[in-house]
């Protein structure tokens, strides 16, 4: 088949192009790369492909590889001058575009209460959506792609069947590329690999777990192409089970406490085994701030003598069987008056100015009160003797992504095998990312071995292909220190509540209290039945004026006499009443 190259519109066959040395490299979450020389060109002569430019090779009708040139070398020696290119696949694109979210913010900076707007931030919360919600990793990783698509037209289209429900802890972190966010997030699915189609107009990409790979099978004693192989079993790389401790610390009120939820994998496990993976991971837990208020109110009973008495200091002395009420009145319906505490809107009570009147009549040995007018002014309510308690600040926790357990578990327990193979081929034939080999005509255990491919080196001169196989190397999962890494420099989110909303959980405002006891009485003018006035120096100099000893209806009062003082005739004022026959 002819092979031909796709540049700024142009298309010859690479022998127009003057191209040799042809070589591929797909990778598994790294970037693809084609290289090749141009061996007409001296050193002296300009680039024939430019930086930045976009490349489609083709094999015969079909796109066999498409990427951007990256690299522009120039070699030069006694023997040859050429120039050197190197195209990256689709994921340079990835590895060069920092990833951002949709935040909320408010509209007026000022206001916090005013609707709010959609903003892009590089602060990203993993595993999250823009409303707030836990989302799979297969989503997050289509918001991801969809951002590139968006934001930079990155030439890239995802796999319409990606099949990833993996729900992980939230993952609040900071100016990740969009390839570094993908990479953090298959962490937790350590078998998955990615990989681009180049066969469509737009590379496609693949990602799948290693079950949901294509099986490929060669016989090693008749597949005369297999120039050479390596196969090694890491029996070092198996984990005997999966155990993750979800710890929480909540506080409420200023009381904190830790709870821990395990998931295990099998159910059997404990964590003390051998190569047992044992992660505690941090969630964030409920954190909730309430105002309290004591609250006491008494009932107001105006036809109460103790209540009046309470009320009115001046009537504390006075016996409470000789005081009578009257003429009772009230501005507020309400039933109770504050006693201790303060009354707040968000206690839902309604607090009213009181102003209660009455007519009191009493009497003791000293004097005789009849019908005197008596006020008393408090702060009216229905609110009862309770403590009020309020909700001002919450954190929700965040809940255990559910089966994580077992999908790390399912990724990390199998045997697996390592090593390469190396084809030989007149005519490079055979595709091999996205598939899972297993080899017959060897040892049985080789048959089933589902040995995933991890990168491709093709030559196209020699004719020659080394697929390299088994563990993902590059996320770091080649021994058990290194699978804990995934959760390592991983905190729990304290802003996953606040994504959606824009407004910081955690804090509120705290209303105080506008109403509280008070208290005012006055006594009006009232009418004495008796008066008794005291020296207060000497008790025997006293003077009562009783009413109850005239001994018939009068009228006493101070009343203008005449009178001969020494033969004068004078006028004088004295307390008498009218005359009177007895």
């Amino acid at each position: 088949m002819d092979w031909s190259l796709l540049y700024k519109g142009e298309q010859r066959s690479l022998a127009d192009w003057g191209i040799s040395a042809l070589k591929r490299q797909l990778r598994n979450q790294a970037a693809d790369r084609v290289t090749f020389a141009v061996k007409s060109k001296g050193i002296l002569d300009e680039p024939v492909f430019d930086a930045n430019e976009y490349i489609k090779i083709y094999h015969g009708a079909s796109i066999w590889f498409q990427g951007v040139v990256t690299m522009t070398p120039v070699y030069g020696s006694m023997d040859a001058e050429f120039h050197n290119y190197t195209l990256s696949g689709t994921w340079w694109f990835l590895e060069n575009l920092i990833y951002q979210q949709v935040w909320k913010e408010p509209v007026d900076p000022d206001d916090p209460s005013s609707s709010l707007k959609n903003i892009t931030k590089s602060h990203l919360i993993l595993g999250q959506n823009s409303d707030g919600d836990a989302i799979t990793i297969g989503d997050q990783i289509d918001e991801i792609v969809s951002y590139a698509i968006g934001a930079c037209a990155v030439p890239i289209l995802l796999d319409d069947q990606l099949d990833l429900p993996v729900n992980i802890p939230f993952d609040e972190c900071k100016d990740l590329s969009c390839a570094e966010a993908i990479k953090k997030l298959l962490r937790w699915i350590p078998d998955a690999i990615c990989y681009f189609d180049y066969s469509t107009d737009t590379p496609t990409l693949y990602i799948k777990t290693r079950s949901q790979l294509e099986s490929v099978t060669f016989n090693i004693l008749s597949q005369t192409d297999i120039a050479e192989f390596s196969i090694q079993p890491r029996y070092d790389l198996q984990v005997s089970s999966v155990v993750l401790k979800f710890e929480k610390t909540h506080s409420t009120d200023g009381k904190s406490w830790k709870t821990v939820q395990v998931q295990r994998c099998p159910i059997s496990a404990t964590g003390t085994e051998l190569k047992s993976l044992v992660m505690a991971i941090e969630l964030e837990g409920v954190q909730a701030t309430y105002v309290k208020q004591y609250m006491k109110t008494e009932p107001i009973q105006i036809d109460s003598v103790a209540w009046w008495k309470a009320h009115l200091p001046g009537l504390q002395q006075v016996p409470t069987d000789s005081i009578s009420i009257s003429d009772q009145s009230r501005s507020s319906l309400l039933p109770n008056e504050i006693i201790q505490g303060n009354v707040a809107d968000w206690m839902n009570r309604t607090v009213e100015q009181d102003v209660i009147t009455a007519k009191i009549s009493y009497q003791t040995t000293d004097e005789s009160v009849y019908n005197r007018a008596v006020a008393v002014k408090l702060n009216a309510t229905n609110a009862t003797t309770y403590t009020y308690k309020r909700l001002t600040s919450l954190v929700t926790e965040e809940d255990v992504p559910l089966d994580l357990a077992e999908q790390v578990y399912n990724s990390v327990s199998v045997l697996q095998f390592d090593g390469f193979i190396r084809f030989s081929e007149k005519e490079l034939s055979l595709a091999f990312m996205g598939k899972k080999l297993n080899l017959s005509g060897g040892q049985s255990v080789w048959n089933t071995m589902d040995a995933v491919v991890q990168e491709v080196n093709e030559d196209l001169d020699a004719g020659e292909t080394l697929v390299v196989f088994g563990p993902a190397r590059h996320l770091g999962a080649d021994d058990l220190s290194e699978l804990t890494r995934t959760n390592r420099t991983r905190f729990s989110s304290r802003n996953f509540g606040i994504r959606s909303t824009a407004e910081a959980e955690g804090s509120g405002f705290v209303e105080q209290g506008k109403f509280s006891r008070i208290e005012n009485s006055s006594y009006g003018p009232g009418k004495y039945k008796k008066i008794t006035f005291q020296d207060p120096e000497d008790s025997g100099k006293s003077m009562v004026l009783d009413v109850s000893t005239l001994p018939t209806d009068l009228l006493v009062k101070l009343r203008e006499e005449d009178v001969s003082d020494s033969g004068v005739f004078k006028k004088r004022y004295s307390v008498a009443s009218e005359p009177f026959v007895p």
